[in-house]
C-alpha cells in the first residue's frame, strides 16, 4: 500500500531548541511518523510500550517518543555526536543547566590551549570559541560533575561549535579572517553568521543556549547504548521500533561532521557502510535481527534506492506494509531547484499482524490503575507475568504546555497529509490534549470516591 504526501512545515516545539541541528533530523517528520505508529497500535498504549530508536542521530525521534509517554526509550548509536544527545536528554529526566553552570563556563581562562584551541584555530573557531569547548568539555570530564550534568556541557559545547557556522556546518575556511581583520574576503551571507558568533561565549547567549536545552529536559525513563544497533538489536526487548540508517549514496555523517567527532573524540570516524550505494543490503541484517519487534518503522532518502524494493524487504519476512512518499527538502538554502523537486522521504511502516494482536492483548489484560491526588498523578503499571510494579510519573505537564500549545494551531496542516483515521479524532495529532483531559476526568472521579468513602 502507497501513498503520497507533502512534508508538513516544522512546528516549533520547544523541546527542538534543546536539540543540535544535525543534517538528517526528523523533526518535521515526527507528527507522521507517530500518526502512523498510532494508526496500529493506539496512543492510549504507549505508556505501556517500549520504543527503539535504532539510529540516535541528533535525538529527535527519541526525544518526540520519550515526550509521548513511551513507557520506556531505547537509543542505539555508534558516535559520540549522538551519545551526547542521548544522555543529556533522553536518560536524563531531572537535571537542567543552570546560570551559575553557564558563569563557570565562560569564566577567563589564562591556563594553557586545550586540544581544540591547539589543533583548530584558526582555521575552524575562533581562539575564545576555542577556549570554550576546550573549558566545558574539561570540567565535563571532571569527577566531581554527575554524568547528566556532564552531558549538558559537552550538549552546549556542541552547540556552540555549531553555531559558530553559518547553516551549522563546521568548515574549515574563512572564519581565521576575523581574526586577521579580512574582513573583506568574507562573504556577505557568511559575514552575519561569524559575526554573531563571536558573542557566542558571552554569559546572556550561552544562557539562552541553556535555556533552550533545558526545555529538553523531562520526567521519562530512557537508555542510550554506544554500539551498532546490528549488535544490540538481538537483546532488545521492544515493541516498536524505528530506524533511521545513513542514507546509501549521499554524503556520509563522518565527513560532513567530522570537526565535532574530533573535538569530542579526538578522531575522525570510518564512514559507515550504510552510506555506500549498496548500503540499502544492510537493512535486510537489519529487519532479520529485528523479527521479534511487531511494528517496524523505515526512513530512507531517494538517491539510490526505491520505495517498491523497501516495502520488498519488509513483506518477505511476513510483514504487511504502508509506505508513503513524501516530499522532503533536504538543505534548502544550498540546493539546486532540480534537487528540491527531485527529493523525496520515504517512510514504509511494517508489522506483523499476529505480533501486534498478542501485543494488545497483552496490553490489554495488564491492568493498569491512575490515581491522581492534587498535582501529583502517579501510574502502576503491570510490567511482566511476575507482577512487577513500575512507578512511572506521568507526563502531564510536558504534553499539555509544550505539545498541545504547538499543534493546536496546525490543526488544517496536519489534515492535509491524510485522511484521519477514528481513533485519531480522540488520540491524534489534531487532539494532543484528549489523552490529558480524559485521564484528568478520571482522576476528578478517583478524588470523589476517596472524599465519600471517608466521609461514610
Amino acid at each position: 500500500m502507497k501513498a503520497t504526501r507533502s512534508a508538513p512545515r516544522n512546528r516549533k516545539l520547544a523541546i527542538w531548541s534543546a536539540l543540535p541541528p544535525y543534517l538528517g533530523g526528523k523533526r518535521r517528520l515526527c507528527p507522521v511518523i507517530f500518526r502512523e505508529i498510532d494508526r496500529i497500535v493506539p496512543r492510549r498504549t504507549w505508556a505501556r510500550l517500549a520504543f527503539l530508536d535504532g539510529f540516535l542521530g541528533g535525538g529527535s525521534v527519541s526525544l518526540y517518543a520519550k515526550a509521548q509517554g513511551f513507557a520506556n526509550v531505547t537509543a542505539c548509536d555508534i558516535a559520540e555526536r549522538g551519545i551526547v544527545v542521548g544522555q543529556a536528554l533522553i536518560e536524563n529526566s531531572r537535571v537542567k543547566l543552570t546560570y551559575e553552570d553557564v558563569l563557570r563556563l565562560s569564566a577567563p581562562d589564562d591556563g594553557p590551549a586545550g586540544r581544540v584551541e591547539s589543533e583548530l584555530v584558526p582555521t575552524v573557531f575562533t581562539r575564545a570559541q576555542a577556549r570554550f569547548i576546550d573549558r566545558a568539555l574539561s570540567l565535563a570530564g571532571g569527577d566531581t560533575l554527575e554524568p547528566a550534568k556532564s552531558a549538558l556541557y559537552r550538549l552546549l559545547a556542541v552547540r556552540v561549535a555549531l553555531l559558530a557556522h553559518p547553516m551549522s556546518q563546521v568548515r574549515g575556511g574563512t572564519i581565521h579572517r576575523l581574526e586577521t581583520g579580512e574582513y573583506e574576503s568574507i562573504t556577505e551571507s557568511c559575514m552575519y553568521h561569524y559575526v554573531d558568533g563571536l558573542r557566542l561565549t558571552r554569559p546572556k547567549k550561552l544562557w539562552e543556549i541553556a535555556q533552550g536545552i533545558n526545555a529538553g529536559v523531562f520526567h521519562g525513563h530512557g537508555l542510550v547504548l554506544k554500539e551498532s544497533v546490528l549488535d544490540a538489536l538481538p537483546r532488545i526487548q521492544a515493541d516498536v521500533a524505528y530506524f533511521d540508517p545513513p542514507y546509501p549514496g549521499v554524503m556520509s555523517y563522518e565527513k560532513e561532521y567530522r570537526f565535532i567527532d574530533q573535538i569530542l573524540e579526538g578522531l575522525v570516524r570510518p564512514t559507515s557502510p550504510f552510506t555506500a550505494k549498496d548500503g540499502a543490503s544492510m537493512i535486510d541484517g537489519l529487519f532479520e535481527r529485528a523479527r521479534h519487534i511487531p511494528v517496524w518503522l523505515l526512513s530512507l532518502g531517494n538517491a539510490v534506492v526505491g520505495i517498491e524494493e523497501l516495502e520488498t524487504k519488509m513483506t518477505r519476512l511476513g510483514r504487511e506494509t504502508k509506505a508513503i512518499e513524501i516530499a522532503y527538502q533536504h538543505l534548502p538554502a544550498v540546493a539546486t531547484d532540480e534537487k528540491k523537486a527531485s527529493n523525496k522521504e520515504f517512510l514504509v511502516v511494517g508489522w506483523d499482524p499476529q505480533g501486534v494482536e498478542q501485543l494488545l492483548q497483552t496490553v490489554s489484560r495488564d491492568q493498569s490503575v491512575r490515581i491522581q491526588f492534587g498535582d501529583h498523578p502517579t501510574s502502576f503499571i503491570k510490567k511482566d507475568s511476575n507482577a512487577v510494579m513500575t512507578h512511572l510519573p506521568t507526563s502531564k505537564p510536558l504534553l499539555e504546555n509544550a505539545l498541545e500549545k504547538s499543534h493546536a494551531n496546525n490543526t488544517q496542516e496536519v489534515r492535509t497529509l491524510g485522511r484521519r483515521s477514528p481513533r485519531e479524532d480522540c488520540f491524534g495529532m489534531d487532539k494532543p490534549g484528549a489523552v490529558v483531559r480524559k485521564g484528568r476526568v478520571a482522576g476528578d472521579r478517583v478524588r470523589r470516591r476517596v472524599r465519600n468513602h471517608v466521609s461514610k
